[in-house]
């Protein structure tokens, strides 16, 4: 990861008035670095720092971003801890004062460590959602929006003095190319004097619906930098979108557990905030659409959490996730209990879970419902369960036959091809209903 790279050109500045281009990706690389992403940039002299898998990545072959740097001298490590956070001081700032401040909303560790101090993870990265969420990444909305953020950290930087900031030398690429929504990821590197230096890396999301309002947040210094106030996430919604990835994702992360552990333990899940936030972005397994349960807790218990990765990054936090299973039972245990209330009908549970979805459904005119509702088919199983509980919910009746409508969905729509020709998928669908299958 040391080995030098070519020097890229730098950029003319653009003329006044002008849109300015964005940060160039970076040429094709050398053959030596074949399947990794572009923004795995090379380790600046005199730091090391490992690889992590990243699922955001994970079309690449090789999907690493870099890890927490590893430092034999204590002192050392603290100077560049430090300086890092003076940098994301400095890109916020940059945010903060930029044409793009009411079009940029943060979520993520920085929000964390403003809330929860040393008791966080320490961040070092950005992530942001871009609103509104009609916003195409390729749009014209959005042209510039890259060049912009980085022009505008170099400049805070320069302004503020002590760590540099190098927009030239920005990467980007795309990021959940085949799950959640687009993404573009940006890395700006940074230097500073007497240390090492780094990159800052800056996650931004696209098409990505916001629950509710994001909130002004005056953030406190991470550093040796300014405070800044930008548009942010409140804590509610940040602990339902950590659920929801911990619930959702394939390659669950430590990081993700802890930080709702953090906030949940500090504010325990809202039933109606969690619910729109795992709708509104449709998933490629259905995991959004099936009511909270106890499966959520065996679900991690099946898969393969990534401490590993986790307690290299952040071993002084790793003592704190010994029990994790028991505390994020503890603490969305409220949640469960609105989710699957005494005397429910299998239909009832996933009706509550689905009442947005069959609002939306029902302010369509009646001949294009049914049609509509073929959209839930690229969800497999639970999208096809979902599917006939919004219908039986809009015919009034929780009489209306299971089977019969059921039948009535999948004939609908050519999307429900597969389903149609796959019956033992189907029987899974009966059971989600409570409905024993033929045999």
């Amino acid at each position: 990861m040391n080995q030098s790279e070519p020097t890229p050109t730098p950029e003319p500045a653009p003329a006044p008035g002008t849109a300015a281009a964005p940060p160039r990706a970076p040429a094709a690389e050398a053959p030596r670095r074949p399947r990794l992403p572009a923004t795995l940039l090379p380790a600046p002299e005199g730091l090391r720092r490992p690889e992590i898998f990243d699922p955001a990545l994970k079309h690449f072959p090789r999907a690493f971003r870099a890890g927490e740097p590893t430092f034999d001298d204590p002192a050392a490590r603290d100077a560049w801890h430090r300086a890092r956070r003076t940098a994301l001081d400095l890109v916020l700032a940059g945010v903060a004062g930029g044409r793009w401040a009411d079009h940029l909303v943060l979520r993520g560790s920085v929000l964390l460590a403003n809330w929860f101090g040393d008791a966080a993870r320490d961040p070092g990265d950005l992530d942001l959602v871009v609103v509104p969420a009609a916003w195409a990444m390729d749009g014209p909305e959005t042209s510039g929006l890259l060049a912009d953020v980085a022009r505008d950290a170099e400049a805070a930087a320069r302004a503020h003095g002590g760590v540099a900031i190098d927009a030239a030398g920005a990467a980007v690429e795309g990021i959940w190319t085949y799950d959640r929504v687009p993404g573009r990821r940006m890395v700006l590197p940074w230097s500073a004097p007497g240390t090492p230096g780094g990159t800052v890396q800056l996650d931004l999301v696209f098409n990505e619906p916001l629950p509710e309002r994001p909130e002004a947040v005056r953030l406190r210094p991470l550093g040796d930098g300014p405070g800044a106030l930008v548009l942010g996430a409140s804590p509610g919604l940040s602990l339902a979108w950590k659920l929801l990835w911990v619930v959702s994702d394939m390659h669950v992360q430590g990081k993700d557990i802890y930080d709702a552990l953090l906030l949940a333990e500090r504010t325990p899940p809202d039933f109606a905030l969690v619910r729109a936030a795992f709708l509104a972005v449709p998933s490629s397994e259905g995991e959004r659409l099936t009511p909270p349960g106890d499966w959520w807790i065996s679900w991690l218990g099946d898969m393969e959490v990534e401490w590993e990765h986790f307690v290299r990054e952040y071993p002084e936090l790793a003592a704190r996730t010994a029990d994790y299973a028991t505390r994020l039972r503890r603490v969305v245990a409220p949640l469960l209990a609105e989710a699957d209330q005494p005397g429910d009908t299998p239909h009832r549970r996933w009706a509550r879970w689905l009442a947005p979805l069959i609002d939306e459904a029902r302010a369509r005119a009646p001949r294009e419902r049914v049609a509509a509702l073929g959209e839930l088919a690229a969800e497999g199983v639970s999208g096809l369960t979902a599917a006939v509980v919004i219908l039986r919910e809009l015919a009034g009746t929780e009489a209306l036959p299971v089977r019969r409508t059921m039948e009535d969905v999948l004939a609908a729509d050519e999307r429900w091809a597969t389903l149609r020709s796959r019956p033992h998928l189907r029987r899974f669908a009966l059971r989600d209903l409570g409905e024993e299958p033929d045999d």
